[in-house]
């Protein structure tokens, strides 16, 4: 009952400090434990600081007061503020949730939010008896734990189709398979379309009746510079920090009455690439109509049958270190359509490249069916979050519903 909830100072039950601030982004490295800065887990580093469940709070800047729950071993660098429970009447999972919103965060500064140490632990929170923290908790953890499944589903299916593009058009195995005599392993009206022979060209060895060319030969970028005020206010806007890293599945955005200067206007379809570095490997087929940052570039294919193609090209490994290595600038370096429209690649038939499109065109529509489930997941976590801390609704009703979600 909500009567029994009691009032807290969260330094008085949270154990609340900086991250370490002697660590920025430079430190980063490709692959390792977890890492997050002021804009979330944007990043690894080669060790972890902890191993358990803890909450990090972006202390600065644009994401200032955002909230992200980290697990296992991890690491959190500058700007940030780390903190878990230190009372055994206080569970860590539903200490998150309790301080989710920005707005149970004082912030400080006029030019740039800052979020001080002690502010953060004057904070106050509601909390029930250790039990109903716990069921809470899980109830919200339920829906989180769905939209984690169907992301890492999506990824999974972003793996198979980019495996086939790199067997298909990158390492020319079908090709190889047919010279050397073997069973190249697909289907006869698919094998049929590659050649069993190479030949030389200005990009190196390619397959026989293929052409050298560029990614601007398959794709362009449509420019549709948008002024904040020609934009309906509930249109969805998708910024860098709407991307997640290496996933081509975007399910989170925000709205177009959050931002004030000027966007692009992307369809639904139509394929995102974050053109400052470090973000050049955030890469997504967006979901819905709307509107973009301009540090994100809208790609398209020139005709549907080469969609599969291009999403898979520009979200490769080879890709992204193509326009690290082309990128221009000193603080922010970041790339350009002119720039990307120039990748050399050996251009398969057109025949070819509708097989692939179809071949890949059902684990997309499964990435899109998980992305619009996720978003109602996220919409009934946010419906019922302030209604369970504030006791507007009890939980077994709370419980019925996220289990009765499918």
């Amino acid at each position: 009952m909500a009567s029994e909830w009691r009032t807290e100072r969260l330094g008085d039950v949270a154990d609340v400090n900086w991250g370490d601030t002697s660590t920025t982004k430079a430190a980063y490295v490709a692959h390792g434990f977890p890492a997050y800065s002021a804009t979330g887990p944007d990043g690894f580093l080669p060790y972890a600081d902890y191993d358990r469940t803890g909450i990090v709070l972006s202390a600065i800047g644009a994401n200032c007061g955002k909230t992200w729950l980290a697990k296992g071993k991890w690491s959190c660098i500058k700007n940030t503020i780390r903190f878990w429970s230190s009372s055994p009447s206080v569970d860590t999972e539903f200490l998150y949730w309790a301080t989710i919103d920005p707005n149970t965060w004082p912030q400080r500064g006029s030019a740039q939010a800052f979020i001080s140490q002690g502010d953060a632990r004057n904070v106050q929170v509601r909390l029930p008896l250790l039990p109903v923290q716990r069921r809470i908790a899980d109830v919200l953890g339920k829906l989180d734990d769905k939209i984690e499944l169907n992301r890492r589903m999506n990824r999974t299916l972003e793996k198979m189709a980019a495996a086939i593009f790199k067997s298909w058009f990158i390492d020319f195995d079908p090709v190889h398979a047919k010279a050397e005599g073997r069973d190249p392993g697909l289907p006869t009206d698919i094998a049929d379309l590659f050649p069993d022979t190479f030949e030389d060209s200005a990009v190196g060895p390619i397959p026989k009746g293929w052409e050298p060319g560029s990614l601007g030969n398959v794709a362009d970028s449509p420019r549709r510079g948008v002024k904040p005020s020609d934009v309906p206010p509930t249109t969805p806007y998708i910024g860098l920090e709407h991307m997640p890293r290496r996933c081509i599945a975007l399910d989170a955005w925000g709205r177009a009455e959050d931002v004030a200067s000027g966007k692009s206007q992307f369809k639904q379809g139509e394929i995102l690439f974050g053109k400052l570095r470090p973000y050049f490997h955030k890469v997504g087929i967006a979901p819905v109509d709307g509107v973009c940052s301009t540090d994100i570039v809208v790609v398209t294919p020139k005709t549907a049958h080469w969609h599969g193609y291009v999403i898979s090209l520009v979200s490769s490994k080879a890709f992204v270190d193509y326009t690290d290595s082309h990128s221009a600038g000193t603080k922010m370096p970041r790339t350009n359509w002119k720039d990307m429209s120039r990748y050399p690649l050996a251009l398969p038939p057109e025949p070819l490249a509708k097989a692939f499109q179809d071949h890949v065109a059902a684990l997309h529509k499964r990435i899109g069916v998980n992305v619009r489930q996720n978003r109602r997941l996220a919409g009934l976590r946010d419906t019922l979050l302030p209604k369970l801390l504030s006791g507007e609704i009890e939980l077994p009703a709370a419980e019925s519903v996220a289990e009765g979600v499918k």
